[in-house]
């Protein structure tokens, strides 16, 4: 199956062009989409796509920014772009750099069908030429790994026993380790070979095992030793040693532990699986068999997650509106332990993340000035989240993040207990304020930091935001506004609950306050 990833700003394409055509019957996967350039290059990294269809217009960085910076990275990737009528001068431009063809928006089933077709011929052949021309002719303990792992057929282990004889390779058992360098420039294959040179050397002359290279990985097939433990530590250490010194970091992934050639290739899957979700493993060192990944209670259904972020995402606003930044690592890891038990994929949870902060960040710029320029600055270290290989470094990151957001608030003398509730309640009238959640955020029990409030106001809390908020109403009615529209605003749901708060505090109904003022 050749991979597609779909690019468009517009759900509705996105989702149109994913169930458009059978994809697996022509040979294609739509293995993810994008809503906007930031998104699509990561998930090209992600999944190494054969086809992009990419938007020429989109928010931020258009389609040809995007293809602009793909095409350094891989001038071989196939493209096509969507456009309409009026976007026909950027088409020009377009094929400038190299895209396949041009597609009308709304895209014509039957002209994609053609081009995949005749896409999918061109790409077999590709791979049929590179399959025929890697032939090995030379045996070597590299060479017998590779063809170990590669040829998964019921024969591949026993035409390879005597060549394995040969080169001493009959051991005890076998482990599979690979290794995924974080390159900065996937075009660039210099520093790979230089950590793979390195670490051949060192493996070698240790008597630790055969590196190798597969796909886009490093590997070491390892010996047996009755010193696992500290051959271990000192494997790891030597890969990261050789690593840094390209000036790179990596992940490294180990395999289970077998018994036999037959089995080398179940190791590399396993070890494979563990490098998939290495995002999700609290390891520094190496993620192996003894390596537990991020776990949560119950499971939790998608259609749940947004519900349960809702009062995390309130909490943390609150959290950073008044300063009580030592909330911030409990809430970030609470919404994460959320999205994995709702089963997120990496991309899925970096990207809710975003939302998130951003959301944050935007909602608080709005109640301070001071912000602004800040705010300005953050684009660059939000998008560093994409970057993160684990998630509690990433929430590491996040929680730093969020603390320079509210330190940046400039806080007086008002921040005393009871004054610092009366600003957050007179500006947050119409959402949806609980003393509970201002106790959890100030670090009270709801009960104590009820009876503090009222011996400092006179009034309940309840009774205190139902007075503000039939005040704001008021003052809304005076200015003409209709009743079920000065209710929402100021924060009732239901108008005929508004109606009764509003007699019972002003002594008559909203229609009796308006006609009295009215005259």
């Amino acid at each position: 199956m050749y991979s597609v990833l779909i690019v468009d700003d517009e759900l509705a394409i996105r989702e149109g062009l994913a169930t458009l055509l059978d994809w697996e019957s022509l040979g294609y996967v739509v293995v993810d989409t994008a809503a906007n350039a930031i998104e699509a290059k990561h998930k090209y990294e992600l999944h190494s796509p054969d086809l992009m269809i990419i938007d020429i217009r989109m928010p931020g960085r258009d389609g040809l920014e995007l293809i602009k910076e793909l095409r350094e990275d891989d001038p071989e990737l196939h493209i096509i772009i969507l456009s309409g009528y009026a976007d026909f001068s950027y088409a020009k431009r377009a094929m400038s750099l190299g895209i396949d063809n041009y597609l009308l928006k709304p895209v014509d089933e039957d002209e994609l069908h053609l081009y995949l077709t005749n896409l999918s011929t061109g790409l077999a052949a590709r791979a049929a030429h590179r399959k025929k021309h890697a032939a090995v002719k030379i045996w070597s303990r590299e060479m017998l790994v590779q063809s170990l792992l590669l040829d998964n057929g019921p024969q591949a282990p026993a035409a390879l026993e005597g060549p394995a004889q040969e080169s001493g390779l009959l051991w005890d058992s076998y482990q599979v380790v690979l290794i995924r360098l974080l390159l900065q420039d996937n075009a660039d294959n210099g520093p790979s070979t230089a950590v793979k040179t390195r670490l051949a050397a060192s493996f070698e002359e240790q008597e630790w095992g055969i590196v190798f290279s597969l796909d886009s990985y490093l590997g070491v097939l390892l010996q047996p030793s009755y010193q696992k433990e500290l051959v271990r530590q000192l494997m790891v250490r030597n890969i990261r040693e050789a690593v840094t010194a390209q000036g790179l970091e990596c992940i490294i992934t180990a395999g289970d532990m077998v018994d036999s050639l037959e089995e080398v290739p179940a190791s590399k899957e396993s070890a494979l699986t563990r490098m998939k979700e290495h995002f999700f493993y609290d390891e520094p060192g190496m993620i192996g068999p003894d390596s537990l990944k991020l776990k949560t209670g119950l499971p939790v259904k998608p259609e749940e997650v947004e519900p349960g972020l809702a009062p995390v995402t309130e909490r943390l606003y609150f959290a950073m509106d008044i300063g009580s930044i030592n909330l911030l690592p409990s809430l970030i890891q609470e919404a994460g332990t959320l999205m994995i038990a709702a089963g997120y994929s990496e991309m899925a949870v970096k990207s809710r993340y975003v939302r998130l902060i951003t959301h944050l960040m935007n909602k608080l710029s709005l109640q301070y000035r001071e912000l602004e320029l800040l705010h300005s600055r953050m684009d660059e270290q939000v998008e560093q989240i994409y970057k993160h290989t684990s998630l509690p470094k990433l929430q590491s990151h996040i929680n730093g993040l969020l603390e320079q957001y509210a330190g940046g608030i400039k806080r007086d003398d008002m921040e005393v207990l009871i004054k610092r509730m009366l600003d957050l309640i007179h500006r947050h009238y119409p959402e949806n304020l609980k003393l509970e959640t201002l106790a959890d955020v100030f670090t009270y029990s709801s009960a104590y930091l009820g009876r503090l409030f009222k011996n400092s106001t006179g009034l309940s809390f309840n009774s205190y935001l139902d007075n503000v908020r039939i005040g704001k109403a008021k003052e809304l009615l005076d200015q003409g506004c209709k009743i079920h529209q000065a209710a929402s605003e100021v924060g009732f749901s239901d108008v005929d609950y508004f109606r009764e708060k509003f007699k019972k505090i002003e002594g008559l109904s909203p229609s009796d306050y308006r006609r009295k003022n009215s005259i």
